[in-house]
């Protein structure tokens, strides 16, 4: 998967070289103008492909929420084809115009999809962030203010209607930006990447909107064309950020706030304040309006904070009495009724390139919270009862698709993670051979995952239960390795087949010198034990690549692919059977 920042960099260099053949005016005046207006409707409508293509592949709120960002693009597109027949053909554009309803489109679009993506988030995030925006709203609208839009209202006061028209592009682009930015502030490392780029499009097209609206009401913009460069970016990494979309599908859509999201909101207060304070001075017009909603959000903002915190003290005190959880009575009917989910991550081979197998990763679609990841219900349940029961049900849920690849000719294993305490359960081997029988699966199908800070509890048992389940021909794998305590001793005294090496490794090996220096002493230790090194979280070309080198066969990671649904991970090895008889034919 393309980093990032290396993906913002080229739409950001594109765009500047469309702004600079604009700025030198190259090929003269009917070329630039021809140039501005038809190439801001391909611009945007590169983007709403990217974004309809995002749509196909992606579920659920994320689906939804690509689906109004597409049409938005798509209605800009349009409104601009209507813009340059007006501008080339006809020889003049009024304000406002037809194309204006396709601007228009824009705006219900890209605030629909922030909307949709907002109410996938817990209820108290999404207050938080109401309310967050109020704040940053208000104070960059005061900023702005001053700074651009008191002149257009000043030009254009006496027209409601062109007032309108001038102001709600800019107005509603803050209100989009600060969205977006609030959302990103609060992110998951997974999705922050495509927040990241959707935060900049947004605010490389408000930039060129408020620019337009404040040259046009002043009587300065004479064909200055180069503010295109402004939409154009804008367009460009909002469709890197639709293709981000699609890769990382919607893991991790819930995630604690980053302590950025704390403090971000005061950033803009304190901004505005500098800037509003001798307008204040002067005469007390629009701009007290924004100040006065900043101090009565700001103030709603603590007394939420005071609320939250009173509830956290309450939940404390009353947890001993209180029971079992709602989410583990939730879970277990869940398991109960066959609710839980299982995605594939494939892993591949990085010499041939070829799918050699998948890790098993449980989903449980909530009915309210959306779709949580382990992480996010696992702590609640790793010390009750209920482990066993949700381990089993994975289990059934893996091999069940398992049975299906094998029974179309694709004899991949399918890696399991074992739950704690059931590692060191004596059923543990009885109960997997059993899954298998009823599937009709051989032992060689399954692997086992075991995370390495989950093996202090009992060691005899694991040791015991890890032999058994290698002597009936199930591949055991130390899930993990490097992120807990003892690491060496374990890869000395257990049976395993594979060492997973842990993402926080793999990530910097190509910027960090000790953790590629790790990487490279434990793929060797790992070759040397008898083992099979496993690399995970594997991001870009050139970490596989590093990793080539280093000596490691196995890789699984986002660069490769996302995790997915049990039909497309068949479609996948049907995809790469096609391409390897293809491969066969033109050689023969």
């Amino acid at each position: 998967m393309p980093r990032t920042r290396g993906v913002a960099a080229g739409a950001l260099s594109v765009g500047a070289a469309y702004g600079a053949w604009l700025w030198f005016g190259w090929g003269g005046p009917t070329v630039i103008r021809v140039l501005d207006d038809v190439g801001l409707a391909v611009f945007a409508l590169i983007a709403g492909c990217c974004a309809a293509w995002a749509t196909c592949s992606l579920r659920g709120p994320d689906r939804t929420a690509w689906a109004f960002m597409a049409a938005g693009l798509f209605g800009w597109a349009a409104g601009e084809a209507v813009w340059s027949y007006y501008n080339l053909v006809v020889g003049g554009v009024a304000s406002p115009s037809l194309a204006d309803a396709g601007f228009l489109l824009f705006l219900v679009g890209a605030g629909l999809c922030l909307i949709v993506m907002l109410a996938a988030t817990p209820p108290g995030t999404q207050l938080r962030v109401v309310i967050d925006g109020v704040i940053v709203a208000a104070a960059i609208f005061g900023a702005v203010w001053v700074i651009w839009l008191g002149a257009v209202y000043a030009a254009r006061g006496s027209d409601v209607l062109s007032v309108t028209m001038a102001l709600v592009y800019p107005v509603t682009d803050i209100a989009l930006v600060t969205i977006a930015g609030l959302m990103l502030s609060r992110s998951s490392a997974v999705r922050r990447g495509q927040m990241a780029l959707l935060t900049a499009g947004l605010s490389g097209i408000a930039f060129s909107d408020v620019a337009f609206a404040y040259l046009t009401a002043t009587g300065t913009y004479d064909d200055q064309h180069h503010l295109a460069a402004g939409w154009a970016t804008g367009f460009l990494l909002i469709a890197a950020a639709a293709v981000r979309a699609r890769q990382t599908g919607s893991e991790g859509a819930d995630a604690p706030s980053a302590p950025v999201s704390g403090w971000l909101p005061y950033v803009p207060v304190l901004l505005s304040a500098v800037l509003c304070t001798p307008v204040l001075i002067a005469g007390m017009g629009p701009v007290f309006v924004a100040v006065a909603v900043i101090v009565i959000a700001v103030t709603i903002r603590q007394f939420v904070i005071l609320g939250e915190n009173r509830k956290l003290r309450a939940d404390i005190a009353g947890r001993a009495d209180a029971g079992p959880p709602p989410i583990l009575v939730e879970l277990r009917q869940a398991i109960e009724h066959g609710e839980l989910r299982v995605v594939y991550q494939p892993q591949y081979d990085l010499f041939t390139e070829e799918i050699i197998g998948a890790e098993a990763l449980v989903r449980w679609p909530h009915p309210r919270r959306g779709l949580l990841s382990p992480d996010q219900f696992l702590p609640l349940v790793n010390e009750t009862g209920l482990m066993t029961s949700l381990t089993t049900a994975v289990l059934d849920l893996a091999l069940r698709d398992a049975a299906v690849w094998h029974s179309k000719g694709f004899e991949i294993p399918v890696a399991v993670n074992v739950f704690a305490p059931v590692v060191s359960d004596p059923a543990l081997s009885a109960n997997i051979a059993e899954a298998l029988r009823r599937h009709g699966l051989a032992p060689q199908a399954l692997a086992v995952e075991i995370t390495e800070d989950r093996l202090l509890a009992d060691l005899p048992g694991t040791r015991s239960a890890l032999e058994r389940l290698r002597t009936s021909g199930i591949q055991v794998a130390l899930d993990d390795f490097g992120s807990g305590y003892s690491a060496l001793w374990y890869l000395r005294d257990f049976p395993v087949d594979q060492v997973k090496l842990d993402r926080e490794f793999i990530a910097p090996i190509l910027t960090h010198g000790p953790s590629a220096t790790i990487v490279r002493a434990v793929i060797e230790m790992t070759h040397a034990l008898g083992h099979t090194p496993v690399a995970e979280g594997v991001e870009s070309a050139e970490i596989a690549d590093r990793l080539r080198q280093y000596g490691c066969r196995v890789a699984q990671g986002f660069y490769f692919s996302r995790p997915m649904p049990a039909d497309e991970m068949l479609a996948l090895l049907e995809e790469q059977r096609r391409q390897r008889a293809d491969a066969r034919a033109s050689l023969t």
